[in-house]
């Protein structure tokens, strides 16, 4: 089975160069222990790229806000297409990276790790069923990831600029594996509490399966805006800001 994540759109500022600040930890492509260097740059990076006092280079990872978003319906458990408006993305700066590869001569980089937590806040709006039990509602929802392992897979072009170059990922692939998910659905049925309640707690008692059902539309959604934070910075901060 196959899904696809549409209508997506992610708040990046694209427009101008800028200096990383001094915090951010520099490597030499020619120091030994590059692999090891990177690694732990990337780290403390995606870190520092959670403060407001980075405005200036890039808006904050956290939350990650997104104006839209929507998930295929799925060919199973989920008879519906999920509409997400408004949405913010919390977590994205906890992960604990183990794989930071950089290849330079087949421009990929592949990086991912562990996540605690992923909390996906937004305003939804769908009619269907799920799990042949009808659902209808528009309101808030939460989803919450936890123990997430996820990896990304990414491709890139470079080009230059007033001498300087500069990296613009083209391609990339995503895996996504959560431990446990929770689903929050507020006002469904027009508010009907006893029905809502149960709606919700059915979600969450065959979260796996809902999940494996739409897994492919929330791999896209992750993929999809993980590469607009890393072009968000690549497209302002050059190679040889990045490396010496």
């Amino acid at each position: 089975m196959t899904f696809r994540t549409v209508g997506f759109l992610v708040l990046v500022s694209l427009c101008f160069s800028a200096k990383l600040p001094n915090s951010f930890q520099k490597c030499n492509r020619k120091q030994p222990d590059l692999k090891d260097c990177l690694l732990k740059a990337a780290q403390d990076g995606l870190s520092q790229l959670a403060q407001p006092v980075l405005k200036d280079l890039m808006p904050s990872i956290n939350p990650i806000e997104i104006p839209e978003a929507t998930i295929k319906e799925g060919q199973g458990a989920v008879e519906f297409q999920q509409s997400f408006k408004d949405c913010k993305i919390y977590g994205f700066h906890l992960v604990k990276l183990d794989a930071f590869d950089w290849n330079f001569e087949k421009k990929t980089l592949y990086m991912g790790g562990f996540y605690p937590e992923f909390k996906i806040h937004c305003h939804y709006d769908f009619v269907g069923k799920i799990l042949v039990v009808p659902i209808e509602g528009s309101g808030q929802s939460r989803i919450t990831m936890e123990n997430v392992t996820s990896y990304m897979n990414l491709g890139y072009e470079e080009t230059k600029k007033k001498g300087k170059t500069y990296v613009k990922f083209v391609s990339s692939e995503a895996t996504l594996e959560p431990g446990l998910i929770s689903f929050n659905f507020d006002n469904l049925f027009d508010g009907d509490k006893l029905l809502g309640d149960n709606v919700n707690k059915l979600l969450n008692e065959n979260w796996k399966e809902v999940f494996e059902d739409v897994k492919g539309g929330y791999v896209d959604l992750i993929r999809q805006v993980f590469t607009s934070i890393v072009n968000s910075l690549f497209s302002k901060v050059s190679l040889e800001e990045l490396l010496d």
